[in-house]
């Protein structure tokens, strides 16, 4: 009996010593660093925007394309694209994007005669024009991916989504498309009101793309108010937060919202030298669209 007593007394020594250590790594985790509470409010920002899905872009359906509210207005390349399904297993459908050797821009293609490599549209998803919005994808470049002096890479848009050159004015549009540059190195490449020859390039640099490895992509937009450089984006690669820049504008009026998705992808660049010198190709898959109040 005594020895029952003495085994009973011992387990609940045990079972004590034990809530006291988990209640000190309670209390050790709320006095973290405050570096710590910053990757806990990240992951809670980019679980939410998880959660406000208001549109989702998949490649399962045949009618792809027409369920994407694809528009005719814009469109190219669209034979450098194939859904297949997914070597790695990681998604079930993918849309692989071709680019053959030598190709570059749409205008270096038909100024020295080309092969014209990527593809370009633009798609709503049946959404309506907010002021704020989250864009999320998969992508993965090939293996042999060379990134030369770099391209282009798919984003948001309002208006007729300005490029090649064509500057905002402030009330007709802007896009917002990713840039992968030199050895991998990521940006958004934005088409502004204050842009001035070409697109602004924003956070160069911030993050780097790896090549036969799917990246988790994400892109947060606030736009300003009229007359007001109180605009906003967000970059997330791969769950960690490598972009916060401020002070943007994107529009002087109200009447322009983001719209949708500027699915835009290309080696260029304004020359040759932009070309890719071999065969490759990128994988995209699972694009959603999410609602976003403030950052």
């Amino acid at each position: 009996m005594q020895k029952f007593i003495s085994w009973r007394i011992l387990e609940k020594l045990c079972c004590n010593l034990l809530v006291i250590n988990c209640l000190g790594l309670i209390l050790s985790s709320c006095n973290s660093p405050s570096s710590n509470n910053a990757i806990a409010s990240d992951a809670v920002k980019v679980a939410a925007a998880e959660n406000n899905a208001i549109a989702s872009g998949q490649f399962t359906n045949n009618n792809w394309m027409q369920l994407w509210g694809v528009r005719k207005a814009g469109q190219w390349g669209l034979n450098n694209t194939a859904v297949i399904k997914d070597p790695s297993g990681r998604f079930e459908k993918i849309l692989r994007v071709r680019y053959p050797a030598g190709s570059a821009s749409p205008a270096v293609s038909r100024k020295n005669h080309l092969p014209l490599g990527g593809a370009q549209f633009y798609a709503d998803l049946g959404i309506t024009p907010k002021n704020a919005l989250r864009l999320s994808y998969y992508l993965r470049f090939s293996e042999n991916f060379d990134f030369v002096k770099g391209g282009k890479l798919p984003g948001l848009f309002g208006g007729v989504g300005n490029s090649g050159g064509d500057i905002p004015n402030g009330s007709d549009g802007f896009s917002t498309r990713f840039m992968w540059r030199r050895n991998g190195a990521g940006e958004v490449y934005a088409y502004l009101p204050t842009s001035t020859k070409d697109g602004t390039s924003i956070g160069r640099g911030n993050w780097q793309f790896q090549k036969g490895k799917w990246h988790h992509l994400e892109q947060f937009i606030v736009l300003n108010q009229p007359n007001k450089n109180n605009g906003q984006v967000q970059v997330w690669l791969d769950g960690k937060q490598v972009l916060n820049q401020k002070n943007l504008t994107f529009r002087t009026t109200n009447k322009l919202k983001i719209e949708g998705i500027f699915f835009s992808t290309f080696f260029g660049g304004s020359d040759f030298s932009w070309a890719t010198p071999k065969d490759v190709h990128i994988d995209f898959a699972n694009f959603s669209l999410s609602e976003v109040n403030q950052f």
